[in-house]
């Protein structure tokens, strides 16, 4: 299929950001196809305009939606990896050992009620202001 895709030009306004990742702002060439009757199943296709690679991503939204809608959600990927990225160094978040499906499921939440209550304390130990480097300290509150 990929093969194809190529000699195919985008829809003219297609190209769209993907949002910003490590990188910077990532703009591809999107496109859609709407993959059955009902219209809720979308095959989204993302190329890299310098490198010509695909990615394909499989939606399924709860009412129709327009394509801008799902580049948005598309580019969500990275700050969800970059979370999970942070769970594994932080919690051990792939550290597991386990042979069934139930210790799995526990180690997973376990894991992620750690990161949770880590997040929780680091938002509530940040200061309410910025202090300023020349202006009096701030009132303890």
């Amino acid at each position: 299929m990929a093969a194809r895709l190529p000699a195919c030009p985008p829809p003219s306004g297609a190209r769209q950001s993907g949002g910003t990742g490590a990188k910077g702002r990532a703009d591809y060439d999107w496109a859609w196809i709407e993959s059955n009757a009902d219209r809720h199943r979308h095959l989204l296709i993302r190329r890299t305009p310098h490198s010509g690679e695909f990615a394909f991503h499989l939606y399924w939204p709860p009412r129709r939606v327009p394509l801008s809608e799902l580049v948005k959600v598309a580019g969500t990927r990275w700050c969800i990896e970059e979370s999970f990225q942070a769970a594994n160094g932080q919690i051990g978040l792939d550290h597991y050992q386990v042979r069934h499906w139930t210790a799995w499921h526990r180690h997973i939440t376990l894991a992620m009620l750690a990161l949770a209550f880590l997040a929780a304390l680091a938002a509530d130990a940040t200061p309410a202001t910025a202090a300023q480097p020349n202006g009096p300290p701030a009132a303890p509150t």
